[in-house]
């Protein structure tokens, strides 16, 4: 039985100077743990590993391996970045093809020459004949099982990701809805993040209803009139769709009655304000208040000429029911109190 240790590949492990003998260790475990070759989460020369992993593994604490990343990179050895929502780290070894290339490296000296001639000789010969697999980083085989069943998908996500050139174009190839509006829209690798035109913003408050980023029973006719009024304050008369999620997130806040009554009060009477105006009248307007002027929405709705606040009045007409209820229940109160004038304050004490 043979029990030699048998190497799945070889590293070039460049002779460098570090102040640290930390900062040498940990960048020859990068040199050695970095991919070979290109793979789906990251490229040669790149690995996915996590402070806590490498604490693990080296019986160091998190801090001091934070410290020694920071020098590295201030010394220039390799670059890093949180990785999928600081899950992790993608850790990048700069210049590592130049390290990886036999031709980049001089001999010095016949001492040199005489101490590594037969490993140079073995690794070109290795190298040109290709009969070697590539080293694969750790953390790349722990995500293996993780990736084989995610493969398929995002093969298709990143397809469908180069042809989509535009946002619009980007939501509407998404067929299984099973993330936040959020996380699509900073998933979306586009050209062009704006909405364009009132089209544009129809589907994107299809989508963002879709996705449960509004209260439920929000009005899509309100909020199509809205952001493209908002849209429209811009110079250029397009607007983010990022932009646009940001603030939906602040409009979840607030009930069906007080979106409704604060939406089309901004498109109504300040149409020239942007979005930080509506949030204002949102924090400045209750329950009770909003019910109010819905109903008071609801009796002016004969008499509206204009096409956004017909079509702003006929939206809250016809999805609040309770109001419509409430009106009607105050009107008999009306007439039960001999008050045949137009209906009054709903806090108004009969």
């Amino acid at each position: 039985m043979d029990n030699r240790i048998q190497a799945s590949g070889f590293v070039i492990q460049p002779r460098l100077q570090f102040k640290n003998v930390k900062d040498k260790m940990l960048y020859q475990l990068f040199n050695d743990l970095a991919n070979y070759e290109d793979s789906i989460n990251c490229r040669r020369g790149q690995l996915i590993t996590s402070s806590l992993s490498l604490s693990s593994e080296t019986g160091w604490s998190r801090a001091e391996i934070r410290s020694s990343i920071k020098r590295l990179e201030d010394g220039g050895y390799i670059r890093s970045k949180p990785f999928k929502k600081n899950k992790g780290l993608l850790i990048t070894v700069l210049n590592y093809d130049n390290f990886q290339k036999l031709e980049g490296y001089n001999k010095k000296s016949n001492q040199q020459k005489n101490q590594q001639g037969d490993q140079h000789k073995n690794q070109c010969k290795n190298q040109q004949e290709k009969t070697e697999k590539p080293c694969g980083s750790r953390e790349e085989r722990d995500l293996k099982s993780i990736n084989d069943q995610q493969k398929n998908q995002q093969s298709d996500q990143l397809k469908n990701q180069q042809k989509n050139h535009t946002i619009t174009a980007f939501i509407n190839s998404i067929t299984n809805i099973n993330k936040t509006l959020k996380e699509y829209i900073d998933e979306a690798n586009v050209k062009n993040m704006n909405l364009t035109s009132i089209n544009d913003i129809e589907i994107f408050v299809d989508f963002a209803l879709q996705t449960n980023a509004l209260p439920e029973g929000t009005s899509k006719k309100i909020l199509v009139a809205y952001f493209d009024c908002i849209r429209l304050n811009r110079q250029t008369c397009n607007i983010s769709a990022a932009l646009l999620t940001k603030h939906i997130e602040k409009l979840n806040k607030y009930s069906v009655n007080q979106l409704h009554y604060a939406l089309w009060k901004h498109v109504e009477q300040y149409d020239d304000k942007r979005e930080q105006y509506t949030l204002g009248i949102l924090r400045n307007t209750k329950e009770h208040e909003a019910r109010r002027g819905l109903m008071i929405l609801k009796n002016r709705k004969g008499a509206i000429t204009n096409g956004n606040d017909e079509q702003l009045a006929t939206a809250v007409g016809a999805e609040q029911s309770s109001t419509r209820a409430e009106a009607e229940r105050l009107e008999q109160i009306a007439r039960e109190k001999g008050l045949l004038r137009e209906i009054r304050d709903t806090e108004f004490d009969f």
